[in-house]
């Protein structure tokens, strides 16, 4: 079965929270003050031996100077979010001969850390895993390349800067980049509190309701008489219900019920006609916290514990760092919460996912 969690980062996400007519709360869901403790510079030491990143070396000093004589390097944004006992990630792009990365902390004041990572390329991801409907997995470029940074409970919500440089096979290093984080605090914006019901969602203008099939995919298999036959529908998901609980102290829980096509692959080719098998219903839990970065309206759950569920195998887990399930914004009129994102999979993919608070 496909895992549904609420998600993005390696998806983009688009909206606008904003109040409607029947809230009667008087506040401007759109202008809300900044978290004063999200405000708060951290210290560059306190912050550095609070990170780790797999497989990553960390060298007393500063990082090594550039040479220049690299091209091809840059990072996808220069302003992010981070999250408590979860993290962030890096995204940029690298040369061919990209062979690894240096990190370093760095303050707003120029106050470096006394020490940087030193993060091999093998250390890097080539594919940004979703577990989500809503941010869907993809293979990462030759050309792209991500970090997984994560954080240990020592580091509270504030701001620090990074310096991030790469090198390549021949030795050269590249000028730095320096991306500013904000750690938010969790929980954050009222209006967001509740629970929420999916009613339907729309892909590149056409509807989809509760119950019916959505995301499928071909099969295309030589038959036993050396035919050739090709399924169009032969792997279909239904998502049936999907039901958010977003509370007041900055946890969330959510369940997704769905039903999953038994495409029998060798029955099919023995008869060289699509055959299925009984359909298989599944469920997915996910618990964690979520974060509301009032400067640009945006929502994020991080979950750190789950349960997965296909016919009659139920599997239990936790996410030690957490795992970004969702992290964009939203649209909230009255009742009715919109997210709205994109995904590419052969052509760009336009979603609005509906929700409806009880």
């Amino acid at each position: 079965m496909k895992k549904i969690n609420l998600l993005l980062l390696a998806s983009l996400f688009l909206g606008v929270v904003s109040c409607s007519s029947d809230d009667d709360s008087g506040t401007d869901v759109n202008n809300l003050d900044p978290n004063p403790v999200e405000e708060t510079e951290l210290d560059a030491s306190t912050v550095s031996q609070g990170i780790t990143v797999d497989g990553a070396t960390r060298n007393t000093g500063d990082a090594p100077q550039p040479t220049g004589n690299i091209t091809g390097f840059t990072v996808s944004e220069t302003e992010q979010s981070g999250f408590l006992n979860s993290g962030f990630n890096i995204d940029f792009t690298v040369p061919t001969n990209y062979a690894g990365a240096y990190f370093q902390i760095v303050e707003n004041d120029g106050t470096v850390a006394p020490d940087y990572l030193d993060i091999p390329a093998n250390s890097t991801r080539s594919v940004k895993n979703s577990k989500s409907i809503l941010a869907k997995s993809r293979k990462l470029n030759d050309n792209e390349a991500s970090i997984d940074v994560d954080f240990g409970d020592a580091i509270p919500p504030g701001k620090f800067c990074y310096f991030l440089c790469i090198y390549d096979d021949q030795g050269n290093i590249s000028e730095p980049v320096q991306v500013c984080v904000e750690v938010e605090a969790w929980g954050g914006n009222p209006a967001i509190e509740g629970v929420w019901n999916y009613t339907k969602q729309i892909e590149n203008g056409v509807t989809i309701l509760p119950g019916e099939e959505s995301d499928c995919e071909e099969a295309e298999l030589e038959c036993a008489n050396n035919q050739q036959l090709v399924v169009d529908d032969a792997y279909c998901y239904v998502l049936d219900a999907f039901k958010l609980t977003i509370n007041s102290d900055g946890t969330y829980e959510y369940r997704s019920d769905d039903t999953s096509k038994n495409f029998d692959y060798n029955a099919s080719v023995e008869n060289c006609e699509a055959v299925f098998g009984p359909e298989e219903p599944g469920y997915y839990i996910s618990k964690g916290n979520w974060a509301y970065d009032e400067e640009e309206g945006r929502l994020t759950l991080v979950e750190f514990e789950y349960v997965e569920a296909a016919g009659d195998q139920v599997y239990e887990g936790t996410e030690e760092d957490g795992y970004v399930d969702f992290d964009g914004e939203a649209v909230i009129n009255g009742s009715e919460m919109v997210v709205k994102f994109s995904y590419e999979d052969d052509i760009v993919i336009n979603v609005e996912f509906f929700l409806n608070k009880e």
